[in-house]
């Protein structure tokens, strides 16, 4: 019955799993109950880190992604997808800012020597795939961060700002209209930022359950991210941006 809150939390927390926004004025109607009611519902979700909270409504919460180690060893059929549609896209770039992440790692993989081709990078992951592949690579030095497989602090900051590149590749742990793209790790956020800084263009790869969703540190408005790799159906989710969508 839609009158118990648990019974409407349980429905809003499966519709949010889905990768909805809960558009609260809508909710109110379609469940019978007041605008209020259903504010109650998502402050209760978002006590219980089940949502956040943002204007008319709530998005989910991104869980945590586990440490990189673990996350390479599980192959996914829309990672590939992704970074092959990636490869297709930077192919006219000399100049590459890898970011960190399996989603780019695989992009990594695939990318072949070419005269005047420099993959620039804070993950010795990505370094390692590109000097496989014979392509050149610089690193941006800093310490490693467990989580994300790159390195971070002043020294991966202090790099990043004195380089130019023509794209910046970037993972993400959520992506949002409002919130833009975010990650778990304070460090990694502030990196991220810079890297798009750095390049004349930011091309984000992020699977279907990212999108729509917000990790706890932002690191770049959607704004400043010219293009989207996925493999989500995000109709609706980033409104009038101008942000270019491409779908695998």
């Amino acid at each position: 019955m839609l009158n118990v809150p648990e019974t409407r939390q349980q429905q809003l927390m499966a519709r949010l799993a889905n990768g909805e926004q809960l558009v609260a004025q809508d909710l109110a109607v379609e469940f019978g109950v007041s605008l209020d009611t259903i504010r109650r519902d998502i402050i209760a979700l978002e006590r219980q880190g089940k949502a956040q909270r943002v204007r008319g409504g709530a998005v989910s919460t991104a869980p945590a992604a586990a440490p990189l180690q673990h996350r390479i060893t599980v192959h996914q059929r829309a990672l590939d997808a992704i970074a092959e549609r990636a490869s297709k896209s930077i192919d006219d770039a000399d100049t590459l800012l890898l970011d960190g992440g399996t989603t780019v790692l695989s992009l990594a993989e695939r990318l072949q020597p070419k005269p005047g081709l420099l993959v620039m990078t804070p993950s010795p992951w990505v370094a390692v795939a590109c000097q496989k592949n014979g392509v050149d690579v610089f690193m941006l030095g800093g310490q490693l961060s467990v989580r994300g497989g790159v390195n971070v602090g002043d020294s991966a900051l202090l790099a990043a700002a004195s380089l130019y590149a023509d794209v910046a590749v970037l993972g993400a742990c959520g992506l949002d209209a409002e919130f833009g793209l975010s990650v778990d790790d304070f460090q990694e956020a502030h990196l991220k930022h810079s890297m798009s800084r750095a390049a004349k263009r930011t091309l984000v790869l992020a699977s279907r359950e990212k999108v729509g969703r917000r990790a706890r540190h932002r690191a770049i408005a959607l704004e400043d991210i010219d293009c989207l790799i996925t493999d989500g159906e995000e109709e609706g989710v980033f409104g009038s941006s101008a942000l270019e969508v491409l779908h695998v």
